[in-house]
């Protein structure tokens, strides 16, 4: 056997090597350092080499903080097991179960083509057209679900505006009935060959089409505390960091929507105007046109006339939706007395909300009913009418593997944050203390942003988010501050089609080559970050008070201020960092991360 064959039959298996061997390579860590940092530091790097690799599926690998870590004497198996349901998982279960009763009733398809139907047929409006819905629909669906669903509706817009599909005439058909006899006039077809202009051009128009679905979903993602898995593994961490000392973190749905949902909305503009200039060009941006008008015009109004007029369940579901929303903005409003004030402090959360309402979903009927005082005629006979979700619905279309990822999450953070693993880590990040607080948080989050094309954001946060808010304590700043900044970073990943799932649906359409994500994708996300850092610097620096750090947060620091440079703090670094030990014998665990 040669040995590239031999090479060859080993890639066959690269999978299975990766999981059996990981465990080995990094056994040294264990082993030389001796300590319960290095032993979460052994734990910690298996699974990062996993998520990264996905040698085993994702949500698989979020299961293994309940085999290793207990192995491993780093906490004991009940305390690993209680993170895996906790009050950000049931917002995002029964956030997720709404969704699929958005799905079930196919209104969000009736939202993406009554909004083309009002973009009109020009590129570039088009263009805004499609990120528009896949960005709303992103905050509040899952963003994978959002372009599968956008994604056909893209191609069947682009057929129809490909040049090499126009036909011209020569005689018309006409077809005369007259007495139940036809009469047909001769017909010619020809094709119109496009010219080498035309075709470049319309190559680019797809491209561009499919890419900014992908990229509208990412953002969206980061638009609401549904929109994605990090987003709720921030709220999680932010939870437990701010009860340990007796507060509250201040991250809920409305707190979110305040801070998130400005710098989402200038992201997605910037994103079309950069993605429609980069694939139309700057002098055709304004004024060319590809097809005709009427022609995808009639397309999109004949595939909106499928859907039919509104149904009943269709209304429900927008009804749900609203009462929703208006009772996680009436439950904390920034001026106004709010609901949650009639039950004790930390009973009632966002999440018992949308338990309510996603149980309401399994009762509330699909149809109008016919009976009782419901019914239209007196001769209507009473029928049961099915519910606007079903549990067989659920358990067929539910991402299950989310939950679990959320879980694994909390509780490989539990674990870093418990054996003093983050704070170790956070030594290493010292280094940043000689830049501005705005520097080194944009220095971060650009970090964060390259980190997240190559590994899975949920890992990514589930990794980061922790460490960033040991770092910040040691700094004397807000831990929000970074954490926050950390968590949305984790959406900006266009670079590359491994990068997320949209990113892989768009790529699969055989449109694009991975140098298109590269080029647009990385000016995108230098644009994106710049977004973040002004609005966690201006407004959101603002509303969560984010240039102080709570008292309670402060262990030998004297200094609040963030407003300041870091390094003139008068904090005592002596006195808060804790003894290393062998940590530096983990062989530069910094990397790993």
């Amino acid at each position: 056997m040669s040995l590239l064959t031999f090479l060859r039959e080993l890639w066959l298996v690269k999978k299975t090597l990766i999981v059996l061997l990981t465990p080995f390579i990094f056994l040294p860590i264990a082993v030389v350092g001796k300590t319960i940092e290095s032993r979460c530091a052994y734990g910690l790097s298996i699974m990062t080499v996993y998520w990264i690799t996905e040698a085993l599926p994702l949500a698989c690998t979020a299961l293994l903080p309940v085999l290793i870590f207990p192995i491993l004497e780093v906490q004991p198996v009940d305390k690993i097991c209680a993170n895996y349901i906790k009050d950000s998982s049931m917002f995002g279960f029964s956030w997720l179960t709404f969704a699929i009763a958005v799905e079930k009733c196919r209104l969000h398809k009736r939202i993406a083509l009554r909004t083309l139907l009002l973009a009109g047929s020009n590129p570039k409006w088009l263009m805004l057209g499609f990120m528009v819905p896949t960005w709303f629909m992103s905050m509040w669906m899952s963003n994978t679900a959002t372009t599968a669903m956008m994604l056909p509706i893209v191609q069947a817009v682009l057929l129809e505006l490909d040049p090499a599909q126009h036909q011209i005439k020569g005689d018309e058909e006409q077809e005369l009935l007259d007495n139940n006899q036809s009469k047909r006039g001769s017909s010619i077809l020809s094709k119109r060959h496009p010219s080498k202009s035309e075709e470049e051009t319309y190559k680019y128009l797809c491209k561009g089409m499919c890419i900014c679905v992908a990229y509208a979903a990412n953002i969206g993602g980061s638009g609401s505390l549904s929109g994605t898995s990090p987003n709720l593994i921030l709220q999680g961490q932010a939870e437990i960091i701010f009860s340990e000392r007796g507060l509250d973190s201040g991250v809920n749905f409305v707190s979110w929507m305040i801070f998130a949902l400005p710098g989402s909305l200038i992201s997605l503009i910037l994103a079309w105007m950069w993605l429609s200039l980069f694939f139309l060009g700057p002098r055709k941006w304004m004024n060319w046109k590809c097809g005709t008008d009427e022609g995808v015009g009639n397309l999109l109004k004949k595939q909106y006339d499928e859907l039919g007029s509104i149904t009943f369940a269709e209304k429900s579901v927008i009804a749900h939706f609203i009462v929703l929303i208006v009772l996680w903005l009436s439950k904390k409003p920034p001026v106004v007395p709010d609901w949650g004030s009639f039950f004790p402090r930390k009973y009632v959360g966002d999440s018992a909300v949308a338990v309510l309402l996603c149980l309401s979903l399994f009762v509330f009927p699909s149809e109008r009913p016919k009976t009782l005082f419901f019914k239209r005629r007196s001769t209507d006979r009473g029928e049961t009418v099915p519910a606007l979700l079903d549990w067989k619905t659920v358990e067929k279309n539910y991402p299950w593997g989310v939950l679990l990822l959320l879980g694994g999450g909390y509780a490989l953070a539990g674990v870093c944050q418990d054996s003093g693993l983050s704070t170790s880590i956070s030594q290493y990040l010292h280094v940043f203390v000689i830049f501005e607080p705005w520097l080194m948080n944009f220095f971060l989050t650009i970090l964060v942003s390259i980190c997240t094309e190559v590994t899975s954001n949920t890992a990514t946060s589930a990794i980061l988010i922790p460490i960033m808010a040991q770092l910040a304590v040691g700094l004397s700043i807000n831990p929000l501050y970074l954490m926050w900044s950390c968590c949305i970073a984790t959406s900006f990943a266009f670079m590359l089609p491994v990068a997320t799932p949209p990113n892989a649906i768009v790529f699969a359409t055989g449109h694009l080559q991975v140098k298109d994500m590269v080029m647009s994708g990385s000016v995108l996300n230098l644009l994106c970050v710049i977004v973040l850092n002004l609005g966690v610097n201006t407004w959101g620096k603002a509303y969560f008070n984010l240039g102080v750090i709570p008292p309670e947060f402060l262990t030998n620091v004297t200094s609040v201020a963030v407003g300041g440079s870091a390094a003139n703090s008068t904090m005592n670094f002596t006195d808060i960092e804790q003894p290393l030990g062998t940590i530096s014998q983990i062989l530069n665990i910094s990397t790993i991360v």
